[in-house]
């Protein structure tokens, strides 16, 4: 009988502890459920926002690339530019000293033959005129002082319209201005020499500074119109080879 009791009693209390654990079980997977879709929807966020930013990094270096590449391009026309300069000034000169070593020997021989001085149809660059435009090419040059070269050029060119040294006073004025940024004012420097001084040793040098501003305001058909012109009057100069770089 007492047996009977406590086997009656085990049973009921296996019953009682799995009904009991059942919900138990239910609970637990919900809430399993639960956290692993929240854990996956954090994951994808995370991930979102991971290529997000990768992608905003990546457009950020391209466009640094882009700069630094138009800022190379700048820096390089910008030594092309001043080593041509160069090049020409020392030419320059070279040519200036023997034209002074000319001038300087003209008063002997117009003493000497005054009657076949009389008579020379050429035009002969008195010695005034080599002073002042020396003195004014000194100062852009040797002193670098540009402010006072620009009006020294301006006056030899309205004293001596007709001399020599006129052009290269125009092209000189027209390079200071250049390099001072007043474009607009250095285009017509360097007109005044492509157009009025065919002969001109400038001329080449002057059709180049044209094109260059005018691609530096933006002109592009222009600019290619005037790097055209001087390769095709100008084929193998220096000049033409730096046209020829920068045409497009």
């Amino acid at each position: 009988m007492k047996r009977a009791v406590i086997v009656a009693a085990l049973l009921s209390w296996g019953t009682q502890s799995m009904a009991a654990s059942v919900p138990v079980v239910e609970v637990s997977n919900g809430a399993t459920s639960a956290v692993a879709a929240g854990d996956l929807n954090s994951r994808v966020a995370r991930l979102e926002q991971l290529l997000r930013s990768n992608g905003q990094s990546q457009l950020r270096l391209e466009q640094m690339v882009d700069q630094m590449q138009r800022e190379i391009g700048e820096l390089r026309g910008i030594t092309e530019t001043q080593s041509y300069q160069i090049e020409q000034m020392l030419e320059r000169q070279r040519q200036l000293y023997q034209q002074l070593a000319k001038v300087k020997s003209t008063p002997a021989k117009a003493v000497a033959t005054q009657a076949s001085a009389t008579s020379a149809s050429t035009t002969t660059v008195s010695l005034s005129e080599a002073d002042s435009y020396t003195a004014a090419l000194n100062l852009a040059t040797k002193e670098r002082r540009f402010d006072d070269a620009i009006p020294a050029f301006r006056d030899f060119i309205k004293q001596y319209p007709k001399s020599n040294y006129t052009p290269n006073a125009y092209y000189w004025l027209g390079q200071l201005l250049y390099n001072k940024g007043e474009m607009a004012e250095a285009a017509k420097m360097f007109a005044s020499v492509a157009n009025q001084f065919p002969n001109s040793g400038k001329r080449a040098d002057s059709m180049l500074k044209q094109g260059l501003i005018a691609d530096r305001q933006g002109d592009r058909t222009a600019a290619n119109g005037y790097f055209s012109k001087l390769i095709e009057q100008y084929p193998g100069s220096s000049a033409a080879k730096m046209a020829q770089k920068h045409i497009k």
